[in-house]
């Protein structure tokens, strides 16, 4: 008996009524959208989508695709302070340390032209120096030696930087179409979980497995006179478990 296009049409969307109501009353939801986008885009290679709520990939070529997963668990959210506005400061603090560390160093080289060039031929030849040569050849080892301690000072604070600063500006943006923050405005803490997930992969030999991974998953709460924002989670870790 043929049904009345009105009931097919009515036990369609009853259909997917219930199919929305299961995948939204799913404890891990959002969990497992965030994940499913991130194994669809990183499977299609689509780094300009992935780059949106992720920081880290997961290459076909090289891992295989993810056709199935499944969240096994989510482990309590842990907060701790948002440190960019700290780092922007170090890594201030550390360029003029810096500047004012080659400003003498400039003063000692220029006093001592004539002695550190004939240290450097020294050098240069293997020869041993003595008296007031070998006094300013050990005093500029020091300074050469300074000067790398200080240059690594910075290039570590401004990898802390570079570091942390991503993460909460992405989280801030992601898919909203927002500006990128300002460090002043980084202002808050920072959020993140460990989804565990089983996943089916596919290697690039063609055969699939069974594997499981721990991603991370981090988002930025930031305070201003504005009231509370609150970032979107992205990806920034994966590892085999």
């Amino acid at each position: 008996m043929l049904r009345p296009k009105s009931s097919v049409y009515l036990l369609a969307s009853m259909v997917l009524a219930v199919a929305a109501l299961r995948a939204c009353s799913s404890a891990n939801a959002s969990e497992e959208n965030l994940v499913r986008q991130f194994f669809r885009a990183s499977g299609l290679r689509d780094s300009a989508t992935l780059s949106n709520f992720a920081t880290v990939s997961f290459d076909p070529k090289a891992e295989g695709s993810v056709s199935d997963f499944e969240i096994t668990s989510v482990s309590p959210e842990r907060t701790e302070p948002m440190r960019v506005i700290e780092l922007n400061k170090a890594v201030a603090d550390a360029d003029a340390a810096n500047k004012e560390f080659n400003d003498r160093k400039k003063v000692y080289q220029d006093a001592n032209a004539e002695a550190i060039d004939r240290v450097l031929k020294a050098e240069s030849a293997g020869r041993k120096l003595t008296g007031r040569d070998a006094q300013v050849q050990a005093e500029w080892t020091k300074w050469r030696d300074d000067s790398g301690a200080e240059a690594k000072k910075v290039s570590a604070a401004r990898s802390a930087l570079s570091e942390a600063r991503p993460i909460a500006e992405l989280s801030l943006m992601a898919n909203s179409g927002s500006p990128t923050p300002t460090v002043e405005e980084l202002n808050g803490t920072l959020v993140s979980k460990d989804i565990s997930v089983k996943a089916q992969v596919r290697g690039p030999d063609g055969a699939t497995t069974e594997k499981n991974y721990v991603m991370t998953a981090q988002r930025a709460i930031v305070k201003s006179d504005k009231g509370e924002r609150q970032g979107k989670w992205i990806i920034t870790a994966i590892k085999a478990a």
